[in-house]
């Protein structure tokens, strides 16, 4: 009795952790892509940042800052990311997830650099394992 009293409790809490990620503010049902600088990768927690810049001729300084959500550093960093995967100055394309309210930015789902490579992100409004790959 001890052990199933010990298990429903445990699914309570994994149910109660999952519960105050919420995605609302994405639109999950389209992708956007964007080209520009990383200005910032926020290596923290509850979830990482992508911040970046993007050329943007109507712009006062012609670009506009632009910033990603992404999913947890323990998440992302056994998907192999570290806090030097996006460094500042990089040119990247950004896949994402757009705001719903029309800012500039979104969930992130991917960036590929000029090489090639490419490194995916997790969690978004689809959810899902994006997994890295280098």
């Amino acid at each position: 009795m001890r052990i199933l009293t010990a298990l429903a409790l445990m699914a309570c809490t994994a149910v109660a952790a999952d519960a105050h990620h919420s995605y609302s503010m994405f639109n999950g049902g389209r992708t956007l892509q964007v080209t520009g600088t990383i200005a910032k990768l926020e290596w923290r927690n509850p979830h990482v940042y992508v911040w970046m810049y993007v050329r943007d001729a109507k712009a006062p300084n012609g670009h506009t800052l632009y910033g990603f959500e992404n999913g947890s550093t323990n998440v992302l960093a056994n998907r192999g990311w570290s806090g030097k995967t996006l460094t500042a100055g990089e040119t990247v394309t950004v896949t994402y997830f757009p705001l719903k309210d029309g800012r500039p930015g979104g969930h992130f789902i991917s960036a590929t650099f000029a090489d090639g490579r490419v490194v995916r992100g997790m969690g978004g409004p689809l959810g899902g394992d994006r997994k890295s790959s280098k």
